[in-house]
């Protein structure tokens, strides 16, 4: 399907010349607003020769049929005067404004989608050089059908958001007159639980005691998540010098936190001799690093989250035999639940988990099927 190659007679007429009292070239092309074809004219009179009027007609009339039929439309310039700019060339300037906003982890995923709309762009007769208002709603639409079946309902509602955002910051500078994704309804998710469960206390145990024979880095990692309450994306850019072992505090830096507030997070007792297992020596190092295989120690490139997640899939997973209900972020689930289940304040967890507040924390609550002890002996019948 052709959805991008203007078509002629529909979208625009080609340049005809006009040899009268008046000079002038003309085409039709059709108007944004009214959808109908509308000439446009562009008068010659000033060049006095004959000659000189014939052969800059004709290079004008070649310039603009060539523009005409990669989508260019002096309408729609008006009201976005960078329209006639390349698409794929918008693309990327959005990705280096984005550059500096956004963290890695959020930048590898937008460079991944600009990737694959530009791959199903030309694979659906786009041009490398088609101008920058091209794509339309039609377009759109076709893009999302193509994979409405191939994503989940979430991914397919990231994949909406995302080029919204794109296509609104194009709008905003001029690039294109619409934002054709602003149609398109996200899906409507199923009511329900997240599918991620916490850990019981026999497949804690069996976590660590797998960890400790085969990645004590990565148990480290685990238990900064289950005690600690740091998400895996902050524990994945932690360094070295953000960990106290006197003070037993981790600094979650402001440029690393979710909601980019400081905040120190207590080490428990039973974590700091598993920490002490981990080199220090070079507080500028992550603590947790990205090397050949599965060896996370301390280094000077940066894991990304994306492996400590996999490594809990490929080898986590099947080793301590978890369902897929048991991710690595059910670690700081299982923690939160815990410590209010073993009767520490709300306050103090809320502050440890880094929530915004006591009522996000109290969710956790009640998550263990077991029954609260203090209710249980209530005699509130009276009887």
């Amino acid at each position: 399907m052709q959805f991008f190659q203007p078509i002629p007679l529909a979208h625009y007429k080609l340049c005809r010349l006009c040899q009268g009292k008046d000079w002038y070239v003309y085409y039709y092309v059709i108007h944004p607003e009214t959808k109908r074809l509308k000439r446009v004219r562009v008068k010659i009179n000033s060049v006095k020769s004959l000659r000189e009027r014939r052969r800059m007609a004709k290079e004008m009339m070649a310039a603009l049929d060539q523009r005409l039929t990669l989508g260019w439309n002096p309408f729609l310039e008006e009201k976005a005067p960078k329209s006639f700019h390349r698409l794929f060339d918008a693309f990327d300037a959005f990705l280096a404004v984005k550059e500096r906003e956004l963290e890695a982890n959020s930048m590898r995923s937008y460079r991944s989608l600009v990737a694959i709309f530009k791959a199903w762009l030309l694979e659906h007769g786009f041009q490398e050089d088609a101008y920058a208002n091209s794509v339309r709603m039609e377009a759109a639409v076709a893009f999302m059908d193509d994979y409405e079946l191939k994503l989940a309902v979430k991914t397919y509602n990231n994949y909406v958001a995302f080029f919204r955002i794109l296509f609104n910051w194009m709008v905003s500078k001029g690039y294109t007159d619409l934002n054709p994704f602003d149609g398109i309804e996200k899906k409507a998710r199923r009511r329900g639980s997240k599918n991620r469960r916490i850990l019981t206390d026999e497949e804690l145990a069996r976590l660590i005691s797998f960890l400790q024979r085969d990645n004590v880095p990565y148990l480290s990692m685990c238990l900064i998540c289950y005690c600690c309450l740091i998400r895996p994306k902050e524990i994945a850019m932690l360094r070295c010098g953000d960990v106290d072992l006197q003070k037993q505090t981790i600094h979650v830096r402001a440029s690393i936190a979710k909601n980019d507030s400081d905040s120190f997070r207590t080490i428990p007792d039973d974590l700091v001799p598993v920490l002490r297992a981990l080199d220090y020596s070079h507080p500028d190092r992550y603590l947790f690093a990205d090397h050949d295989g599965w060896d996370f120690r301390p280094g000077v490139k940066m894991v990304c989250s994306r492996k400590i997640a996999k490594y809990w899939d490929v080898v986590v997973r099947p080793a301590c035999c978890f369902g897929l209900d048991v991710k690595f972020y059910s670690l700081k689930d299982s923690g939160i639940t815990n410590m209010l289940t073993d009767g520490v304040p709300v306050n103090l967890v809320r502050q440890q988990a880094d929530h915004s507040s006591i009522a996000m924390t109290a969710v956790y609550v009640g998550t263990k099927a077991n029954a609260q002890e203090e209710i249980r002996k209530a005699s509130i019948l009276r009887m």
